[in-house]
């Protein structure tokens, strides 16, 4: 029994670790609308304005996402990873004025860009085909890769 487990968990390894099969998780990994975007391209673009709620940004509470009330609605707008948001001196509060374009998923937007107008600040969080920003340059092997990214996060 052992020997048929450890032999198709050997045959099936390779194929999960292909790119474009998800290997490497996260928002924005996966199969995807066309050779070399992920999968979250295949949603509709959406831009909403509104003032934001309260902000759930926290190491080890998941994903950063703001709480935006934009006229009868309540949406969800994910950021990105927190070192990103650290490192491009994002700090968002309650009460503020924004301005976000995302991908839409139910009530919640996936980030493209968000704007905190009264800062005059602008956070990109995803390239022109999806791909996430805070992974930084090289990072996937997908079919269009040719600078051999390393697939890490």
């Amino acid at each position: 029994m052992r020997l048929i487990l450890f032999t198709m968990a050997m045959l099936t390894l390779p194929l999960a670790a292909q790119p474009g099969r998800g290997w490497r998780g996260g928002a924005g990994a996966g199969a995807g609308a066309g050779q070399g975007e992920p999968a979250v391209a295949l949603l509709p673009v959406v831009e909403i304005s509104g003032v934001v709620s309260s902000v759930h940004i926290g190491f080890g509470q998941g994903m950063p996402y703001l709480e935006v009330k934009h006229g009868e609605e309540m949406s969800r707008v994910y950021l990105g990873a927190m070192h990103y948001l650290i490192a491009e001196n994002f700090n968002p509060k309650a009460g503020q004025q924004i301005t976000a374009k995302g991908y839409r998923s139910g009530d919640s937007l996936i980030g493209i860009q968000v704007t905190l107008p009264a800062e005059k600040k602008t956070l990109k969080l995803r390239d022109e085909k999806g791909w996430p920003l805070w992974r930084g340059p090289g990072w996937r092997q997908g079919p269009a890769d040719t600078k051999g990214g390393n697939g890490a996060s």
